[in-house]
């Protein structure tokens, strides 16, 4: 991995502090899936957290000075601060090869809406189930009402294709809007005892999309085809340089 602060090589204390929020996107063949989306969610948390736009033009000129012409690629803009954006580029991920075995924690992220920094909760969550031997953790509200998963938007398929998004707090995802732009969408309270009624049930981050086996050991019909078409269709979008 390599960070850089403002287009150049970051020194420790510009990367120690967990404060702030930050976006992460997959870059291939030097283009990213919904960049626009990306930008704007970091202008609205600038603006939210520190009461001050942020320059997107600057933000992909630094994204591309730290890929330095490499193709594929993670990357990760962070804002620790108001006026200094961090960029970290490592090596590209990929969604998991198997549906995913998930199990409910009664947590929700304290304010959900924002791609915050800091998050040990929901990877402690994350780390408890995968030593139970889920995939990941499934959080939900006191009331069982689901909400996303630590780091990924739960789907939930109709019959007729379209995707239903629970409701409950949760980040808004770039992959989720990505989806929203292929299939019909609507936002519904979804709780544990719902999900089984759908026609299938998928995980969507900025690393990709995969469909979830089970949630707490009860299996949930097989999404496998439905969710392949829904990739399908998100992979025909374009890719735009930064």
């Amino acid at each position: 991995m390599r960070i850089e602060v403002d287009g150049r090589p970051a020194a420790a204390e510009q990367v120690a502090s967990t404060d702030g929020h930050f976006t992460a996107m997959q870059v291939r063949g030097g283009g990213v899936q919904g960049l626009g989306h990306h930008l704007r969610r970091l202008d609205a948390a600038h603006r939210e957290i520190f009461g001050l736009p942020l320059d997107g033009d600057r933000v992909r000129r630094l994204v591309r000075h730290a890929l330095a012409g490499q193709a594929d690629a993670s990357v990760r803009v962070v804002l620790r601060d108001p006026d200094h954006v961090a960029v970290q580029v490592a090596d590209p991920r990929y969604p998991p090869a198997r549906p995913q075995r998930l199990r409910s924690v009664p947590y929700l992220r304290p304010f959900a809406h924002l791609k915050h920094l800091g998050g040990f909760a929901q990877a402690q969550w994350a780390r408890q189930v995968e030593r139970q031997g889920y995939d990941d953790a499934l959080l939900v509200g006191p009331d069982g009402a689901v909400a996303e998963s630590t780091i990924a938007n739960v789907g939930l398929l109709e019959p007729d294709g379209g995707v239903v998004w629970p409701d409950a707090p949760h980040l808004r995802g770039t992959g989720l809007a990505l989806v929203e732009e292929t299939a019909p969408s609507r936002s519904a309270p979804v709780h544990l005892d719902d999900v089984g009624r759908f026609a299938g049930a998928f995980l969507v981050n900025s690393i990709g999309i995969v469909a979830v086996a089970s949630i707490d050991g009860v299996d949930l019909p097989d999404a496998t085809a439905r969710v392949a078409e829904v990739r399908r269709r998100v992979a025909a979008l374009p890719w735009q340089a930064p």
